[in-house]
């Protein structure tokens, strides 16, 4: 299968419900030209059709936008919002789907659109005809695609996971992306048995989670925040927090066919992304406090563009002796790699992605108690 460059990165942020005539759904997309340069600074011609039954389906609304970019390249409208080509989107019945979006642009501002993606609506539109939508329902659903990241083309990684998604042993499933030349979780792992069907023990005491040096995982605890109400709700919306035991465990943490990324592999997603000093921005999820519940990220959440798909989000850590850094998550991801420090050393090697910083920082000094969130990669 053959691979396109990544142009037009698009997700869908949330659907909200206003009165009748402003109904809408916010959409953000990061810009690319055909050298894969940012388009920044600059206005950007759109057209979105909503097609029914297939991804080549009926088109029962058309609209086209002109919004101009950021520095970043990143561009933000309302689908519902721009100039009326056909249809009527207050019309459409979402209960008659399924639905996709389709989008075209033109990064010369016009109307010659040559770059064009298209994806499935999920979750979120269906909201507009319960009319019972919920910042706690955009958190459960994750809107199964959570900031679903638009590439042109198909993955070529040479396995089954065409759809971009893959499933654990328990049946959770999560999504996907291509980035460079490397498959990568586009969501916190959340698995509670190891790939040969072993469970991974869960471990809430902190004394036990201090002492233990076999694999374990832990959850954050009860938290009542924007419409967070339970731990299990808390684990939607940022994965499970593992120990370093567990990542090293030779029963295998990640599904099948996938692994817990080195160090190396850590570098050579950073290094595509432009640098460790920019690769955060383009990591992190663009979702944060006030405007989304959990989960997001603290205010400023600095240089979040999310132009890779990757949709990092801020589980935090739970320390060595048991505590918890940042309860609620919001301020920090800290990510497990699979490389140690040295046989003979308590430390391991392990990535953060912060709300005030741009940047993917490498950390040597993540003990291998302390429990952290893993990304897992496809292994070719």
């Amino acid at each position: 299968m053959k691979k396109s460059i990544l142009l037009f990165a698009a997700l869908i942020l949330c659907a909200k419900v206003w009165p009748q005539v402003h109904q809408g759904i916010t959409h953000q997309a990061v810009m690319r030209n055909a050298a894969n340069e940012l388009v920044t600074n600059q206005e950007v011609g759109i057209q979105v059709s909503i097609l029914q039954g297939s991804a080549e389906g009926t088109a029962v609304f058309v609209e086209t936008h002109q919004p101009e970019s950021n520095q970043n390249g990143l561009i933000t409208y309302v689908i519902g919002q721009g100039t009326l080509v056909s249809g009527s989107f207050a019309d459409i019945d979402w209960a008659d789907g399924p639905y996709f979006l389709k989008t075209e642009a033109d990064p010369e501002g016009g109307t010659n659109y040559s770059i064009t993606g298209v994806t499935q609506f999920h979750s979120v539109p269906y909201a507009y005809h319960s009319n019972t939508f919920t910042g706690q329902e955009d958190m459960l659903a994750r809107i199964e695609a959570l900031e679903d990241a638009l590439y042109n083309g198909d993955n070529d990684n040479g396995n089954e996971n065409e759809n971009g998604t893959v499933t654990d042993i328990d049946g959770n499933e999560y999504l996907t992306v291509i980035i460079g030349n490397q498959e990568w979780m586009a969501e916190n792992l959340r698995v509670t048995r190891y790939r040969n069907g072993d469970d991974i023990p869960a471990v809430f005491n902190d004394e036990d989670w201090e002492e233990t040096t076999d694999g374990a995982y832990a959850v954050y605890p009860h938290a009542e925040v924007d419409g967070v109400n339970s731990p299990e709700e808390m684990v939607d919306a940022y994965g499970k927090l593992y120990n370093w035991h567990a990542v090293d465990d030779t029963r295998g943490l990640c599904p099948e066919g996938w692994h817990v990324p080195s160090d190396d592999e850590w570098t050579e997603l950073g290094d595509y992304l432009g640098g460790n000093s920019d690769a955060g921005g383009e990591l992190k999820s663009t979702r944060r406090h006030p405007q989304n519940p959990h989960p997001r990220w603290d205010n400023p959440n600095t240089g979040a563009t999310n132009a890779s798909g990757f949709s990092g989000l801020p589980a935090s850590q739970r320390m060595f002796d048991g505590s918890y850094w940042h309860e609620p998550p919001g301020g920090h991801a800290s990510i497990w790699t699979s490389t140690e420090e040295n046989p003979d050393s308590e430390f391991a090697w392990s990535r953060f992605l912060r709300y005030n910083r741009s940047d993917l920082q490498p950390y040597i000094g993540s003990r291998r108690g302390s429990g952290r969130s893993v990304r897992c990669i496809y292994s070719e």
